[in-house]
């Protein structure tokens, strides 16, 4: 889990009792002016490795960016754009933090993956043009220790039209996904794991209604539910029919979902290979589907292996803008 607590650094100026934020002019810009803070509409609430969404604000002419904690050195940040793919910022590292400039930020969406547990601070300061600091604010998160995961990173692997980084909006990119084990605790035979996906956008989804109906297999049903939804999962069962995910919830900023079930019913059934391969302990979960973007937007598929008590593997993170 993701926990997160907004620090400002805050002084009283000598002889007056007068809240002073960082002492100088712009004292009230912080609270006003520059601005750092969580998207949670955007954060799916996992550990290490699940990426976290922060929003700066800034009027400067330029912000340094530095992060503090330990693990620091290992953190990715990308500015991310509502209408173009992200771009990782260059941080440069000095005694276990990282610092970096944005050139003439003003505002925007930050996508920050840490890899440890730890606590962070992570710091904006608002720079003029002769490099003088004028305002800051930072974010304090805690990422908690995860739980041993069974599987690693899914690995991404072509199927379909295969996946792209820009697209069309009614574009459908396919994936094929295979996750390599970690630990194998040796789970009874026919016991099954799911793929889930979470689908962020920040300018907003729209879900159609409730698309468990087209799970049934009846191509007679009107599709008018799939064609309004902004990011339609479907995902191969195993007997050449597609399994549809079913979105938690009516829309909004973060969609989430049950994908797939691994093994699939047909090699549950029909797998002497994979009863073998699992009781060696060389069975490893795959999976393979397509999301069709309906509308445009700057879109991240959060992607990983499941039990009913949550993730068991790393999440695999995919992106696209949809024009």
């Amino acid at each position: 889990m993701v926990l997160l607590s907004l620090v400002l650094v805050i002084a009283v100026l000598p002889g007056t009792g007068i809240l002073d934020l960082f002492g100088g002019e712009g004292a009230h810009a912080a609270q006003d002016g520059m601005q750092l803070t969580l998207r949670e509409d955007l954060t799916v609430p996992a550990e290490a490795y699940w990426p976290v969404f922060m929003e700066l604000t800034s009027d400067s002419d330029a912000t340094a960016l530095s992060i503090d904690g330990d693990g620091a050195a290992e953190a990715e940040v990308r500015l991310f754009p509502l209408d173009a793919p992200s771009e990782r910022l260059d941080m440069n590292e000095d005694k276990g933090s990282l610092t970096g400039l944005l050139h003439e930020a003003r505002s925007g969406l930050l996508m920050v993956t840490f890899t440890a547990a730890g606590i962070y601070e992570v710091v904006a300061e608002a720079l003029d043009a002769e490099g003088r600091q004028t305002e800051q604010t930072a974010v304090t998160i805690t990422i908690n220790e995860s739980v041993p995961r069974l599987f690693g990173e899914p690995s991404l692997g072509p199927w379909g039209e295969g996946w792209s980084n820009e697209a069309e909006a009614g574009s459908e990119l396919g994936f094929a996904l295979s996750a390599p084990i970690e630990q194998w605790e040796g789970a009874d035979w026919g016991t099954y794991y799911n793929w889930t996906i979470s689908v962020i956008c920040p300018t907003g989804m729209n879900v159609g209604g409730d698309l468990s109906a087209y799970n049934s297999g009846d191509l007679r049903i009107d599709r008018s539910a799939l064609n309004s939804t902004s990011a339609v999962s479907a995902w191969e069962n195993g007997f050449n029919t597609v399994f549809y995910t079913v979105w938690e919830g009516e829309g909004g900023n973060l969609l989430s979902g049950t994908a797939a079930m691994t093994p699939n019913a047909k090699e549950l059934t029909m797998g002497a290979g994979t009863y073998d391969e699992w009781a060696k302990g060389s069975w490893s979960p795959s999976g393979a589907g397509t999301l069709k973007f309906n509308h445009p937007g700057h879109y991240v598929a959060v992607i990983s292996v499941s039990d009913p008590d949550g993730p068991v593997s790393r999440p695999l993170v995919l992106e696209t803008t949809v024009a």
